[in-house]
């Protein structure tokens, strides 16, 4: 084994250990890189842990790219290896810890602001397969088992200008060149009294016109277009079904 280990005390702060790859005045500044070990059977592993706090904080880490004072700022790639010929590629999860005496730690995700041109996007997109069904994306906000608690929301928005269109915004189910394209539900929660109510609104216009709230059938280009159902649904055995209003301004 080779260990580094600074200086321990009882009386302040433990000794600084720092690792860092040599500066350059006319060229590039030297790499630095941690690698494992190869295995016969497994490869060694990589463990990176902030320090333990017996009466107060955890230990920080932190990860960042250089800074580019001239030109761009450096990348950060985050991944895991390409799996063998009859393996799965490694998983990966981001995660905070819990917590048994309050709130667990939030977690951001999000691009920088610009200046003098457009903020990053992000994408969040499935790796594409070959056999089987494609794989999922699954957003679910927390559940609380607090009395009173309600639990918690899910909001899509896009985003916002002062000097033209807002940005659309687009839930759009999978097509298929085989067979039926992938069904779209909107379905509010179950409630133990009420349930939750589904409401569909044009944007208010402020200076000109509302915006319109169209709902069409799909086109059936060889046969039958698609049916448009609009029911309430059928009573309990105390009560009256749902009416139905429809009426302009």
């Amino acid at each position: 084994q080779v260990s580094l280990t600074a200086g321990s005390t009882a009386a302040a702060a433990g000794g600084d250990a720092s690792l860092t790859a040599g500066s350059s005045t006319g060229g590039s500044g030297g790499e630095l890189t941690l690698n494992a070990g190869a295995g016969d059977t497994t490869g060694g592993d990589v463990t990176v842990n902030g320090g333990t706090g017996s009466s107060s904080l955890g230990g920080s880490v932190t990860m960042s790219s250089g800074v580019g004072s001239a030109d761009d700022s450096g990348l950060m790639d985050l991944n895991t290896a390409n799996a063998g010929s009859t393996g799965v590629s490694g998983g990966m999860t981001l995660s905070t810890g819990y917590a048994t005496g309050g709130s667990s730690g939030t977690m951001g995700l999000s691009t920088g602001s610009a200046v003098g041109g457009t903020g990053g996007a992000i994408t969040v997109a499935v790796g594409s397969g070959n056999t089987g069904v494609g794989g999922a994306v699954t957003v679910t906000a927390g559940s609380t088992s607090g009395t009173g608690g309600d639990g918690g929301q899910v909001s899509l928005t896009a985003g916002s200008t002062a000097a033209a269109a807002g940005g659309d915004a687009s839930l759009t189910a999978g097509s298929s060149t085989g067979g039926s394209g992938g069904d779209l539900t909107l379905n509010a929660g179950a409630g133990d009294t009420t349930g939750g109510d589904v409401t569909v609104n044009g944007g208010t216009g402020s200076s000109s016109l509302g915006g319109s709230v169209t709902m069409s059938s799909g086109v059936g280009s060889a046969d039958d277009s698609g049916l448009m159902n609009l029911n309430t649904a059928n009573a309990g055995s105390t009560g009256v079904s749902g009416g139905m209003t429809l009426s302009t301004g």
